[in-house]
């Protein structure tokens, strides 16, 4: 591997100045190189953290990185606290000018997001296939307008660890990001939006109920996180989530909640997650559920392509 080489290339890709030949070199070297994959994506995530830190992205991966380098050597922590203001300095400038600087939206596949192919109970566990609804008991219902939405059931514990509390009813669906891929590789900066519309449907005040709405990023193929759910933290790309505690009564009307998640170039698959539950402390038990839902589940992909692309159109 020629590390001097990655390193232009990871810094043309990290202002965004990357030449249509050079993102095809760099999309050639990060399918053959291993290693050349493993430093970008070191790279390319704490890059994208830090850049994400101010609209919140992924405010967990952006603590995780800075963290590390203070255990090392306490004269790194001004360095680092350094580093991320003058990075946050520039995430201001980038969301200021993302627009103007051909920032793309787009819809990512999800299937059946408003829950009208599903009928009756959904397929209970984490889900063993791309682009299916899976998870802890819930049923397809009609709710406050709504025709088809999807009604938490009951909280469950998770399969592979042994006596796992009941804290929430978790539900599941992965997206393959193959369609995806190149467009990522030849984005400057890459998140994706996941959108929900909630509703507690209670019409007498109750104990708090936790609802999440969350994208988790993740390398490789999709075939490998099936029987490994959840995954241990250093499996994990990226995260994103959004929470909405409710105790019932007013207003009883449908909330939407958006979370974001930054997408890596090496990004693989995602998971979505959404889930409602204790809303206590961790390990606590939830209260009954049945009167909560979800439904109109969106996945928006935003890419912002490099000035060499575009000056090549």
């Amino acid at each position: 591997m020629n590390q001097k080489r990655l390193d232009t290339l990871f810094e043309a890709w990290s202002e965004s100045r990357l030449t249509p030949s050079e993102a095809a070199e760099l999309s050639e070297l990060l399918r053959s190189n291993h290693e050349a994959l493993a430093y970008f994506r070191t790279e390319a995530s704490f890059h994208g953290q830090l850049h994400t830190t101010l609209d919140e992205l992924n405010l967990e991966q952006a603590s995780a990185q800075p963290s590390i380098l203070v255990e090392r050597n306490q004269k790194l922590r001004i360095t680092a606290v350094l580093l991320a203001i003058g990075l946050t300095l520039v995430s201001l400038s980038w969301l200021m000018a993302a627009q103007a600087e051909h920032l793309e939206i787009k819809p990512l596949g999800i299937h059946d997001g408003n829950f009208q192919i599903l009928k009756g109970h959904l397929p209970e566990g984490f889900p063993t296939e791309t682009f299916k609804w899976g998870g802890d008991p819930s049923e397809i219902a009609s709710a406050s307008g709504h025709a088809t939405a999807l009604r938490f059931l009951e909280a469950a514990g998770e399969p592979n660890i042994p006596n796992s509390p009941h804290q929430s009813c978790d539900v599941f669906q992965i997206i393959d990001l193959s369609s995806v891929r190149d467009q990522l590789l030849a984005s400057s900066e890459a998140y994706v939006e996941l959108q929900a519309n909630l509703l507690d449907n209670r019409s007498v005040k109750g104990e708090p109920i936790r609802f999440i709405v969350k994208v988790y990023t993740f390398e490789g193929a999709p075939e490998s996180i099936a029987k490994h759910w959840p995954p241990q933290e250093d499996q994990i790309l990226a995260s994103g989530a959004k929470f909405y505690v409710s105790s019932g009564a007013k207003p009883q009307a449908w909330q939407r909640i958006t979370s974001r998640c930054v997408l890596p170039p090496t990004a693989g698959f995602l998971v979505v997650h959404l889930g409602a539950g204790s809303a206590g402390q961790p390990g606590q038990a939830s209260p009954k559920l049945g009167e909560q839902f979800a439904t109109d589940i969106r996945l928006i992909l935003h890419t912002r392509q490099n000035k060499g692309e575009v000056a090549s159109r």
